[in-house]
């Protein structure tokens, strides 16, 4: 399941997650954004063990994206116990996010 978030929802989200959340940074008209969306959901369905899944339309939620000086979409964040850990821009494979998923300890934000 991927949950989609707003500039009223971002920060409780992020925040309130027991597991690691990834969110992608989007917009309706980034054709690379599209090209991430199936890969995003297949991520979501086949990783939802190890991590929470979101989106954020850096149209309608500009606020959320001008926060993380999002500056090219897709950009995923990976966020650990409310805290960003980590950052990729472009589109990433299933098994680059379950990769970048095996570096996140139980007990911290890095390996």
């Amino acid at each position: 399941m991927i949950t989609d978030l707003d500039e009223n929802s971002f920060s409780r989200f992020v925040r309130s997650a027991e597991k690691p959340v990834i969110v992608d940074f989007w917009a309706d008209w980034c054709q690379p954004c599209r090209q991430m969306l199936p890969l995003f959901e297949e991520a979501a369905h086949v990783l939802a063990d190890q991590a929470l899944f979101a989106k954020v339309n850096t149209q309608t939620a500009p606020a959320v994206g001008f926060q993380y000086a999002i500056r090219t979409i897709p950009t995923l964040i990976l966020f650990f116990q409310g805290q960003e850990v980590e950052r990729r821009a472009g589109v990433q494979s299933v098994s680059q996010l379950g990769i970048w998923l095996e570096n996140i300890r139980p007990d911290g934000p890095r390996l």
